[in-house]
């Protein structure tokens, strides 16, 4: 037996305070009476009581004693030296997903029942039986490492708080394995979630702790937009509205653009149905407009954080193309025809390698310049028919396309297969280039028909086609202005601009010059300037739905973000019991034999306590 506290073994000096008050005598007060007829009786039963009256107090300074013995116990805390030397921990998994932010019908949010009930296990915190906090989301985090002090472990509580993150709560019961597997004594699990937990075969004792009840919820699983191909000035959006309820709902969806309502539609839901919406807007015209798209189902549920969404109409991205070419009709008119590219034309005389520099895109129609290095220039190269991968040889008559890479992005949507090429120049893939990657989407067998390369670093690229144009049917197909729309943004890096619709925990690398606003905008009002705490560098992690603002030398644009989980928005399900979990008795059990010794002992002398006081009224003690 161990006492952690032994300092309170300064109470016991209290003791004969104790006795002293019993062995005191009474000091009887002198009364003058008229006779003593009337009380020989009573000194008669007084003597023969006495006996049982010095048994009464006998009984009454032993309870006494015996409560104070038991305070005494109880404030110095004693431990079996087993429980010293292993003891027991016990890791909290507490839920702080975006479906923790639902209200039950009594209007208390499950997550502030979750911290309510994760406070309980919180009060067993002492040196034998340690304590972590792990919270849930798209990862897991260590909120408090293993403490036996309590006031530590309600602090680190106070401090979390719900997000709109979706993900999975096995990550974060594979994380509180992991910590436990290095300590000694007993162990276990608590996992407070509305969910249930599916880890099978584990060595440790999962405790799952269901909170919150299932509700019906109407929520926005879909806004999306993009320009139209056939008119890049007018964007589609997208609405998809899923009712996860038991009973059909009805109601309007509002559709803002920088906050003024832009139009209004119904939808009436069966249980478990799902209704899509589509609109057409113009993106913003103003240099001053921000393009925020807002959806909003004004009808209030359990959860309000899915019945808000965001969206970013995007002005059109501008691309600047240099066409050297000796003429070249096609690709002429089809350059001229693409609103997002502005094209400058040259005759290959007059081209000079520099001239790369200050475009997005260059295209060399069969004008490859003498000494071309592709290591040594700066620009992105579109060649056709003669480029640095032709190799001597006699051409390629007639050949058919075999094999195409649909995965490719200059490739997406093309179809190829009949297309009619009377002669292409033999290619070959570079064999090594230091820092370039290269690839032959397009192939008549071994022989390559295409060919992209680009920079593992991002910042130059390359693709080539080994026929002229004027030498197949190409420019007669609907192929034709996919294949060169699709390469030439490529070359330009469209893809490469950091996205304007983000999930909550998705993770974005940022360039040096590129800085976000690390706290989203939901109303359309001009922002203050921030600090650098304020801004997000390198990358981008998003944890709130919402509208964030992108900083970079070009000026500033906007990141609609939101959570889009079926898994957050679906309330009705019920919480299944862990494969892990014992029966309740067990559970109790086994919850009481770790529990600290001085709380029994504390309980018993509120116990004798009540009895002496019980006895005292029943005239038994004195």
């Amino acid at each position: 037996m161990t006492f952690l506290a032994p300092w309170a073994a300064w109470f016991a000096a209290g003791l004969p305070v104790i006795v002293l008050l019993y062995l005191l005598k009474l000091k009887r007060r002198p009364l003058t009476v008229s006779t003593l007829v009337f009380w020989q009786r009573v000194l008669q039963e007084s003597r023969r009581r006495a006996l049982f009256q010095r048994l009464r107090n006998l009984l009454s300074l032993l309870l006494h004693l015996l409560i104070f013995l038991l305070i005494l116990c109880a404030l110095a805390k004693p431990t079996f030296d087993h429980f010293v030397a292993t003891g027991s921990s016990t890791v909290i998994v507490l839920d702080t997903r975006a479906r923790m932010q639902a209200l039950d019908p009594d209007g208390v949010s499950r997550f502030e029942k979750a911290r309510l009930l994760a406070a309980r296990y919180l009060r067993d915190a002492s040196t034998s039986h340690q304590l972590a906090i792990l919270t849930t989301g798209s990862s897991p985090a260590v909120s408090s490492p293993f403490t036996g002090d309590e006031k530590a472990l309600r602090e680190s509580l106070t401090r979390v708080s719900v997000s709109d993150l979706a993900g999975e709560i096995e990550p974060a019961i594979h994380l509180a394995e992991q910590l436990l597997a290095s300590r000694n004594g007993e162990a276990q699990i608590v996992v407070i979630s509305p969910s249930g937990c599916k880890i099978q075969n584990s060595k440790f004792k999962i405790l799952p702790v269901s909170v919150g009840s299932p509700r019906d919820n109407v929520a926005i699983t879909r806004f999306a937009t993009r320009p139209l191909l056939s008119d890049p000035e007018t964007s589609e959006v997208l609405l998809e509205i899923r009712n996860f309820g038991t009973s059909a709902s009805r109601g309007n969806v509002e559709l803002a653009l920088d906050g003024k309502l832009l139009d209004v539609k119904p939808f009436d839901l069966e249980p478990g149905g799902r209704s899509f919406e589509t609109f057409s807007a113009l993106p913003r015209s103003a240099r001053n407009a921000r393009g925020w798209l807002t959806a909003r189902l004004p009808t209030p549920d359990a959860l309000a954080l899915d019945n808000v969404a965001y969206a970013v109409l995007s002005a059109p991205q501008q691309h600047r193309v240099l066409l050297v070419t000796r003429g070249n009709f096609f690709l002429e008119k089809l350059l001229a025809a693409d609103r997002q590219i502005s094209f400058e034309l040259l005759e290959p005389d007059a081209f000079q390698l520099p001239m790369a520099a200050k475009f997005d895109a260059v295209i060399l129609d069969d004008a490859l310049p003498p000494g071309f290095d592709l290591a040594q220039t700066e620009g992105n190269f579109l060649f056709l028919k003669t480029s640095p991968f032709t190799t001597p040889g006699e051409p390629i008559q007639q050949p058919l396309v075999s094999d195409i890479d649909a995965a490719n992005p200059v490739l997406r949507l093309v179809t190829l297969q009949n297309v009619t090429i009377v002669r292409a120049a033999p290619m070959q893939l570079p064999g090594a280039m230091p820092g370039w990657k290269f690839s032959a989407p397009l192939r008549s067998f071994e022989h390559p028909l295409m060919a992209t390369g680009s920079e593992l670093t991002g910042s130059h690229r390359t693709a080539a086609l080994a026929f002229d144009l004027a030498d197949s049917d190409l420019p007669l197909r609907i192929a034709f202005p996919l294949l060169i729309t699709n390469t030439v943004h490529w070359l330009a890096g469209a893809e490469r601009a950091t996205p304007i619709s983000l999930q909550t925990g998705d993770v974005v690398p940022l360039a040096q010059n590129q800085t976000v606003w690390i706290e989203p905008q939901t109303e359309p009002t001009a922002p203050a300037k921030p600090d650098a705490k304020q801004l997000a560098r390198q990358f981008f992690e998003p944890t709130r739905d919402g509208f964030y603002r992108l900083d970079q030398p070009g000026g500033s644009s906007w990141i609609a973000v939101n959570t889009f989980s079926e898994g957050e928005s679906d309330l009705s399900a019920a919480s299944p019991a862990s494969l892990n979990a014992a029966p309740v008795s067990r559970q109790s059990l086994a919850n009481l034999a770790t529990r600290p010794l001085w709380q029994y002992l504390a309980l018993a002398a509120l116990a004798l306590t009540t009895l002496e006081w019980w006895l005292f009224h029943r005239r038994r003690t004195e």
